[in-house]
């Protein structure tokens, strides 16, 4: 399966550096760095949707509706829920490395090779449907041709920025930046 094509990508990235800069002079001029981040990847995210346009793909329309709709106490909650979600695997991994293994660790180590796949498969399926923009209304297929999609705008994404942040360097440097 192919990409898209050079031209393609091109327009991408120009579109969404309009959106991204449109977007962040449209904010408050005084905000708290959190704030300040906060800012920036919500006009990323919005600026990326808006330069993809919805013609075949789910997760453009997905990161435009949460954005309407995401208050910044919600996403403190999603954040904090996360950082529960990883503190409790990484205790369970420590927990699970003694070698005084029960029974049913005994015997879960002796399942056939295709089960533990299997299940391997649907957990990480699992993880990206919640990666990936309207992942959970998807199908696997579709779910991993929106996977490839979004990732190919993501790397577009880091591209575009990270000329923005050398332009913003460069400019410093010099003297002649002004804050939006």
């Amino acid at each position: 399966m192919r990409g898209p094509s050079n031209n393609t990508m091109m327009a991408f990235k120009r579109g969404f550096l309009r959106s991204l800069l449109l977007s962040l002079q449209s904010s408050k001029a005084t905000m708290s760095l959190e704030e300040r981040k906060r800012a920036v990847k919500s006009s990323a995210d919005v600026a990326m949707a808006t330069a993809r346009g919805v013609a075949g793909a789910r997760w453009p329309q997905a990161i435009l509706s949460s954005s309407s709709s995401s208050s910044p106490s919600r996403m403190q909650a999603k954040v904090k829920r996360c950082k529960n979600i990883v503190r409790r695997c990484c205790h369970k991994r420590r927990r699970d490395g003694n070698n005084g293994t029960s029974f049913f660790a005994r015997t879960a180590l002796n399942r056939s090779s295709t089960e533990v796949a299997r299940r391997l498969v649907k957990k990480r399926t699992k993880v990206l449907r919640r990666m990936i923009p309207g992942g959970d209304l998807l199908d696997e297929i579709s779910l991993l041709h929106e996977a490839m999609d979004y990732v190919v705008h993501l790397h577009a994404e880091v591209d575009v920025l990270r000329l923005v942040s050398k332009a913003l360097q460069r400019s410093t440097t010099s003297g002649l930046f002004h804050a939006f």
